[in-house]
């Protein structure tokens, strides 16, 4: 009996030409794992080259469709298909093995019967499909109907009567996952080349099967990850919106109480007022990477000065800043609270990475109808490959398990993108690790 590595491995390294022809005149036969209904197939008598060639090019039809299909249904019907024309026979079928089951399922059919069959189990032990399955070689039952282990099961509910049946296994990662076999040639018996072809096609189809599984998996993986994505904007959306009503209730009764108040209940009253502008930049934050996520245009924006704004930002998140402004209010289109949130995020980033008593500079001039700003520090600075990166969302150039600062790592995210909302654009230059770094912002000047 034929050994299917070994007739595999003669088939791989012989030239195209001779494909039909590696099989060896000389083929040992194992008495013990055959009954008198199973022969090994005959030789071909002389063909003419013409026919021989014709064969080789569907063969080669075969590998150049299969690398097209993805589809795991389109790709086993055509696979069945082929069989039937290029074997010229009744009816061609594959059973993938269901290892939920342990047997065999019609994952595809072709001839009278074809369509009733898909989906219907075959026992691996009384078969004969189970058969070349298990022992992983090739089986030829010249007189199927005389076989003991013909699934008689399946003939009598559809009607269809296996006279004859040539299968090859299908085998991914070197073992064995279905069958691949045809039914009743419409002239004489199969032979040698029919079973060469059925162990080609085989082999292409195991590799055609193995890639649509893994673009279905690969399809199904980013299902997942496009709804996980949905929940987490959702999530994002409600939180930003949830959390104003109380958080404008907290920061109004602060200023009240910050108000009425003296000694030390005036400076708790302003702790509470201070905490409340921190989690509203908490929640304006969410709101950004929010209508980020979900390609929500930014608010229309008036007329606003961004001097005023970096004042703000100086004054709530790099008190010690040195600061060099221009003379003017540096008047751009925007939303005034969004631009103060992406100037306190990169000021903010600037004190969190420099060392005690190294300053953090702010500049700002204006040069070709845009005001461009300088957020710079002497801290750690960024190797020059994560310049980049750093702007991604949930990304800290930090080890996680060795965190020395705190944040969601969202921050410089949230700044580009307000920047582009708002028309401008915000990068990073660093001469290195322990060489600080400087965080540009580029926006037009209101006409």
């Amino acid at each position: 009996m034929w050994n299917v590595r070994e007739t595999t491995r003669r088939r791989a390294c012989a030239a195209p030409a001779a494909v039909l022809g590696t099989v060896p005149d000389a083929v040992p036969t194992d008495t013990r794992r055959m009954t008198l209904t199973e022969t090994p197939p005959l030789s071909r008598a002389a063909e003419a080259p013409d026919v021989t060639l014709a064969r080789l090019r569907r063969l080669l039809d075969v590998s150049v469709a299969l690398s097209a299909l993805t589809d795991a249904p389109r790709l086993l019907d055509y696979i069945a298909r082929t069989t039937t024309d290029v074997l010229d026979c009744e009816a061609a079928s594959i059973l993938l093995f269901d290892e939920t089951t342990g047997a065999l399922r019609f994952a595809s059919a072709t001839g009278v019967a074809g369509a009733a069959l898909v989906g219907t189990e075959v026992p691996l032990r009384s078969s004969l499909a189970g058969t070349l399955f298990l022992e992983d070689r090739i089986l030829h039952a010249a007189d199927a109907e005389a076989d003991p282990r013909r699934y008689r099961s399946t003939d009598e509910a559809t009607g269809f009567v296996t006279r004859s049946l040539l299968g090859v296994p299908m085998r991914l990662d070197g073992r064995p996952v279905g069958v691949l076999q045809a039914l009743n040639p419409r002239r004489g018996a199969f032979d040698r080349a029919d079973a060469e072809a059925l162990l080609v096609v085989a082999s292409q189809a195991a590799v055609a099967i193995r890639n649509a599984r893994h673009e279905t998996a690969l399809q199904r993986a980013n299902a997942r990850l496009a709804d996980l994505d949905r929940l987490k904007t959702n999530f994002m959306s409600i939180a930003s919106h949830e959390l104003r009503t109380p958080l404008a209730a907290v920061q109004g009764y602060g200023e009240i109480l910050a108000e009425d108040l003296q000694g030390d209940l005036r400076l708790h009253a302003d702790a509470i007022v201070q905490a409340g502008e921190r989690m509203h930049d908490v929640v304006e934050t969410l709101d950004v990477m929010a209508s980020l996520q979900s390609g929500t245009e930014a608010r229309p924006g008036v007329r606003t000065s961004l001097a005023a704004v970096l004042g703000e930002a100086v004054a709530e998140d790099a008190p010690h800043a040195d600061v060099a402004l221009p003379e003017g209010p540096l008047l751009v289109e925007g939303d005034a609270r969004r631009l103060r949130l992406a100037f306190g995020h990169l000021l903010r980033n600037a004190v969190r990475f420099s060392a005690p008593g190294q300053p953090v500079r702010l500049a700002a001039k204006v040069a070709s109808g845009e005001v461009l700003v300088t957020v710079s520090d002497r801290g750690r600075g960024v190797a020059a490959d994560d310049l980049e990166r750093i702007f991604d969302a949930y990304v800290q150039v930090e080890d996680a398990d060795h965190r020395e600062h705190e944040g969601l790592g969202v921050g410089l995210t949230v700044a580009r993108a307000i920047a582009a909302q708002h028309g401008g654009q915000i990068w990073a230059e660093s001469d290195g690790p322990g060489r600080g770094a400087t965080f540009h912002a580029r926006f037009p000047l209101a006409r």
